[in-house]
Order: structure tokens, then C-alpha cells, then sequence
């Protein structure tokens, strides 16, 4: 059974140490404090792991045929990683050799954003293991997050000799040539990532991510489908509004292809109608189908395909994606200009503008 427990430094009576190490913060201090719980639970057959800081004592007691390390992952896998680290920090020194407790030590200091310690700690397990390829990994991951693509890509490299059919290398070594703007060489890492992970939104959107970089229209196409897919499947992944902004980036870009002398002229006539309209119906109703869109609009308008058509509640017939965003950029026009819909068809509203007051 595992327990746990923390004492104040204040609380701690000084007279269970040895004279010499009655000096808090000082390294005989804090050995003589371990020395004294691990030999008080070894006389009831229990190890204790024991952290000392500059305001109170941590300990963990277990079973002694239990691993250290398994006690410890609990909390790691809840997350509590500040809570951890002093453990693990407990545990390299009494196993200064054990490369998995390095390895863990270094991922946690990783995600807590000391990517220097994570790094030192990392290179240590690799030494004590030379082949472990989650610590090459993690290596390349800490290098990455401190903006040194040259050492991450060699620490990949040396995780994909490895195993070159890991998929956490594969996307890692991936997504960092895509982010070196060296997209044709990541994209086929990425699509080996994929096809070993095919529902795992970091691949789908690394691949989708690589493709729109590539900038052709058949890859732009994939990208958009890929980028729908992280939306639809991983509603709560944090990766969602990246995708959300990466699918506006494309269908702007595809708004922009189809401009003839810088402008859309079937934009144009969307907005020339849209403002007859809003003439017709008066403020109240404009708005009532400016708001109708902006909620369908959530759930995403396809502004690239014209054959993908849409109904509303608050005005009759049936429109494309584009005629919808149209008709939202016209009525926000009247009601909010600052406001940003992600398209500036300002442009083509000034035309249409002309045309309804020279009628």
C-alpha cells in the first residue's frame, strides 16, 4: 500500500538526527533526513522515498517488493507533474543508473517547461541506454520547443534508426520538417504516422498541416478534407481551432484564385442581391439572417464547392457557401464593419454598393 505524507521543516524535531546534520538546507541535512524515514519503514518491511526542500519534508512510503518507479506513475499519468518531480529527483540519486527514471524525470521537466534540465536529463538516459528510443524522442521534442531544429532533427534521426516505423518518431520528425519549411520531405513521414496512428489528430493534422504547405490544388483539397476530419472526430482536441484557422486560410486562398482583376465577381453579384434584399426586409429581418448564418457558420460553411448548397429559416431558396458568407459580409457591413468574418470582400461590397444606388 502506498502512503504519502509531508511535514513542515518547523514541525520536524532536529534531535532524531546526528548532531552534524542538524542544519536545515545543508546536504547533510537532507541525507540524515531520508537516512532516518527509509531506516524507520525498513523496520515494518516498507521502502520510503523522502524529498527535502527549503519549507517541508515529502514522503512516499511502499511495499518493498514494489519498484519505485510504478509507485510514482500514478502521478504522472494524473498530470500532477510538479507534485513528481521531487520524487523522481529522490529517486536518481538512491538509482543514478536507472535510464527509465532519468527518462521520466526528463519528460517532466519537459512539460513543465524547464526544457535545459528536461534535456540534460534526457542525454543522460540515452547514455546509460544508447537504443532507448522514447528518450531520443523526448530529446528531439525539448529541442524542438527551444527552437533548435538542427539538434531535434538529429536526436529524430537517431530515434528512427532506432525504429524506423515508430509513429511518435514519424510525426515528430515530420511536423519538425514541416516546420523547417521543408514540407516535401515531411509529408511522407507523416502519411507513415498516419497509416500507424490513423486516428490520432496530431497526424491527421501534421499530414494536413505539410499538404497545404505544398501548395498545389489537389494537395490543398486533401489538406481541407484533413483538416475537417480533426474538427468533426476530435471535437475537444486544442488542436480544433488551429484546424478551424488552417481550413480559413485555404478557403481564402481559393477565393483569392477565383478573383479575376482582384475581384470575385459572382462575390459581387452575392452582395448586389444580398443589399437588395436587406432594402426589401428592413434592419430587424437583415439582422435575423446575418445571425442565422454566423450559426451555421459554426459548424462550418464549405466556401469552395459550389454544388454544396444550403438552406436558411429566415430567407427563402437555396445558396452556396460563398453566397452565404456573402450575404453575412453585407449585413455585417450595416450593422458592425469592424467586425471580422476571416474574408475581406470589401472590395467587391464598395461595387455592389454602386450598382444598387445607381439602379
Amino acid at each position: 500500500m502506498i502512503s504519502e505524507f509531508k511535514i513542515p521543516l518547523h514541525r520536524f524535531d532536529l534531535n532524531l538526527l546526528p548532531a552534524d546534520a542538524r542544519q536545515i538546507g545543508s546536504e547533510a541535512f537532507k541525507m540524515a533526513v531520508s537516512m532516518h524515514f527509509a531506516t524507520e519503514y525498513a523496520a515494518s518491511g516498507q521502502n520510503a522515498i523522502v524529498t527535502v526542500d527549503d519549507k517541508e519534508i515529502g514522503v512516499m512510503t511502499y511495499p518493498r517488493d514494489a519498484d519505485a518507479l510504478d509507485m510514482i506513475m500514478p502521478m504522472l499519468k494524473a498530470g500532477k507533474l510538479a507534485e513528481a518531480l521531487p520524487y523522481l529527483e529522490a529517486l536518481t540519486k538512491d538509482e543514478p543508473g536507472n535510464a527509465a527514471v532519468l527518462y521520466n524525470l526528463g519528460l517532466c521537466y519537459s512539460e513543465l517547461g524547464q526544457l535545459d534540465e528536461a534535456i540534460i536529463r534526457l542525454k543522460r538516459a540515452v547514455k546509460i541506454d544508447p537504443d532507448y528510443l522514447h528518450a531520443w524522442v523526448g530529446i528531439g521534442v525539448a529541442y524542438h520547443r527551444l527552437k533548435k531544429p538542427e539538434q531535434a532533427f538529429e536526436a529524430y534521426r537517431e530515434a528512427s534508426r532506432i525504429n524506423p516505423n515508430d509513429p511518435y518518431t514519424l510525426r515528430n520528425l515530420g511536423g519538425l520538417l514541416i516546420a523547417m519549411k521543408r514540407p516535401a520531405e515531411g509529408v511522407p513521414y507523416l502519411r507513415q504516422a498516419l497509416a500507424l496512428l490513423p486516428d490520432d489528430p496530431q497526424a491527421i493534422y501534421g499530414l494536413a498541416l505539410g499538404l497545404s504547405d505544398l501548395d498545389t490544388i489537389d494537395d490543398d483539397r486533401e489538406a481541407d478534407g484533413l483538416f475537417n476530419r480533426v474538427i468533426q472526430e476530435h471535437p475537444t482536441s486544442p488542436i480544433v481551432e488551429l484546424a478551424e484557422k488552417a481550413r480559413t486560410r485555404l478557403a481564402h486562398k481559393g477565393l483569392q484564385e477565383g478573383a479575376v482583376g482582384g475581384l470575385r465577381l459572382d462575390v459581387v453579384a452575392y452582395i448586389t442581391d444580398a443589399l437588395r434584399t436587406f432594402d426589401k426586409v428592413g434592419p430587424k429581418d437583415m439582422q435575423r439572417i446575418a445571425l442565422e448564418i454566423a450559426l451555421k457558420g459554426q459548424s462550418g460553411l464549405d466556401i469552395n464547392n459550389p454544388a454544396k448548397q444550403y438552406t436558411l429559416k429566415s430567407l427563402p431558396g437555396e445558396f452556396s457557401g460563398l453566397q452565404l458568407l456573402a450575404i453575412m459580409y453585407a449585413a455585417f457591413q450595416r450593422v458592425d464593419p469592424s467586425a471580422d468574418l476571416g474574408a475581406d470582400f470589401s472590395k467587391e461590397y464598395a461595387m455592389a454598393l454602386k450598382a444598387v444606388k445607381g439602379r
